[in-house]
């Protein structure tokens, strides 16, 4: 009977933290940042000419797991090959400010309810303070960088980049000829100029 009592007392703190859980933001906020959650996210990233959707593949679901925690709403994709460059701009411009809400609390070493004492309590909190900061500035760290890999690698901003080189290297080839075109009429303008006085000069002797 004893243990069967035991059992059910279990049962009824568990119960009553899930209740608890359910009924506060904050801790399910808390629970959401750690349970079950796949954060991988890719160190480095080599690109395959044969292979060009590797990068959306890679990337792709990276972001579609880091956009729960975002503050701002909506969440934007990494989208696919064929996605404007304004967007993939966007794209970037929004992550590269991201602000989460993922909270590490659940992560911090001391249970305040243990504090023997009023000082000691608050030292508690001050302690778990600094280390819950800590993890969520080592966490941006980690995400802005897999960002910049991102951003480093994507064929679509690659892609933008030739077509600029390839613009201003046209612009150039054409100032370059406009600039010997003009060079070439002025030098002609001058040889008629010679041989119209050459002629006059003829004339009157």
């Amino acid at each position: 009977e004893g243990e069967e009592e035991g059992e059910e007392e279990e049962e009824f703190k568990l119960l009553s933290a899930a209740w608890e859980l359910l009924g506060s933001e904050e801790k399910r906020r808390q629970y959401d940042s750690l349970d079950y959650f796949n954060d991988a996210l890719p160190t480095a990233f080599r690109p395959r000419a044969d292979d060009p959707g590797r990068f959306f593949r890679v990337f792709g679901p990276v972001f579609a797991r880091q956009a729960k925690f975002s503050v701002a709403r909506p969440v934007p994709s990494v989208g696919d090959d064929e996605t404007p460059l304004e967007e993939v701009q966007r794209f970037y411009a929004f992550w590269t400010r991201f602000r989460s809400w993922r909270d590490f609390s659940l992560l911090a070493e001391y249970d305040t309810a243990e504090a023997e004492d009023r000082e000691e309590r608050r030292w508690m909190q001050r302690q778990n303070k600094n280390e819950v900061e800590r993890l969520k500035r080592s966490e941006m760290r980690r995400l802005m960088s897999a960002v910049e890999l991102a951003q480093e690698n994507d064929p679509r901003l690659h892609r933008a980049k030739e077509e600029r080189a390839a613009e201003r290297e046209l612009q150039r080839r054409r100032k370059e000829e406009a600039l010997a075109a003009e060079k070439r009429a002025k030098a002609e303008a001058a040889e008629q100029a010679r041989a119209a006085e050459a002629a006059a000069a003829a004339a009157a002797a």
